[in-house]
């Protein structure tokens, strides 16, 4: 281990380092996973791709009080480094070392134990329940990537979401293996308006003031349908941008929006896995939120390994 690495003993310590210093951080975690893993063997593609959202998510909430669900959980690795298990890790995989996925009796930071694609979703509308029965007040943040699209399950978890709580936090980890990337002018400004605070509070106080008025509820309900024709018109304008992200791939950009807004949960993305700032940013807007929400997140699977990168499919698991 080396430089900022050494320094972080638990989730505390990433919260006391700068932007300039995570970044550094960055680098000895994957100098680590690299290292480490040649040797012990594990899921290297896919916890070199979450580096930076990792360490974002640790950033801005606080585990173990907050909840981290992760589908399938190979991709805990980075998870594990920041919450006290580093000493452990060369041990990762092996008999009586540290768990290739995330496990409840390894540490109070897992909260939630799996192997499987698409059961994380359901697994955290369940925390998100439990959690507003007691009036208790974490977060809950659930990272899946498009596997878990593939199960029925997941869409029945989404399905209820909107009906079960008001604070769901999701994050779609898009490594750009099945999902179409879409990044255009209008896509990238709409997300910037929708994070920032003042539009926000401007919305909240219009609808206050609508639903006082006479006639204000219906007069409101119309301005939400404009809404949601103006959000049809930039998919179409998005598609035509990149006509592949149905045809290809069947969602992506505000094609990937209309999945979950059409199940009543707000859609933010793309956003750049990889820029630490950025995440944060985004991840501090979805806490504050009183609505269910899904970032959008694309990431590179090997992100700081070219061999990796040229050969995802290689380096997916090693060993």
């Amino acid at each position: 281990m080396s430089r900022y690495l050494d320094m972080v003993d638990s989730p505390e310590h990433v919260k006391r380092l700068t932007t300039e210093q995570l970044a550094l951080l960055a680098e000895d975690i994957r100098e680590a996973l690299i290292t480490k893993l040649a040797k012990a063997g594990g899921h290297l593609g896919p916890n070199l791709g979450v580096v930076e959202l990792t360490i974002a998510m640790h950033r801005v909430f606080s585990t173990p009080k907050d909840k981290f669900v992760w589908d399938v959980s190979h991709q805990v690795y980075v998870h594990k480094l920041l919450t006290g298990r580093k000493d452990r890790f060369h041990t990762i995989r092996q008999t009586d070392g540290l768990n290739g996925f995330a496990l409840r009796t390894e540490s109070e930071h897992d909260s939630f134990g799996a192997g499987h694609a698409g059961t994380a979703l359901s697994a955290a509308l369940g925390m998100c329940a439990a959690r507003d029965q007691r009036k208790s007040d974490e977060h809950v943040v659930c990272v899946f990537g498009d596997a878990a699209l593939t199960n029925g399950v997941s869409f029945e978890a989404l399905n209820n979401i909107s009906h079960t709580t008001k604070k769901f936090i999701g994050i779609l980890n898009d490594n750009e293996w099945s999902i179409a990337k879409n990044v255009g002018a209008i896509s990238g400004y709409l997300n910037k308006l929708i994070t920032n605070p003042t539009y926000n509070q401007l919305q909240k106080d219009f609808e206050a003031f609508m639903r006082r008025t006479p006639r204000g509820e219906i007069t409101y309900k119309l301005g939400q349908k404009v809404e949601e024709a103006v959000k049809g018109v930039v998919k179409e304008l998005t598609l035509r941008h990149n006509p592949s992200s149905t045809e290809d791939e069947g969602r992506g950009g505000f094609g990937s929006s209309l999945i979950f807004e059409e199940l009543g949960v707000r859609y933010l993305g793309p956003i750049d896995g990889h820029n630490l700032p950025l995440l944060i940013e985004a991840l501090e807007f979805a806490k504050n939120c009183d609505y269910p929400i899904v970032l959008h997140v694309l990431t590179k699977k090997g992100k700081g390994f070219d061999a990796a990168l040229k050969h995802p499919e290689k380096f997916h698991g090693l060993g």
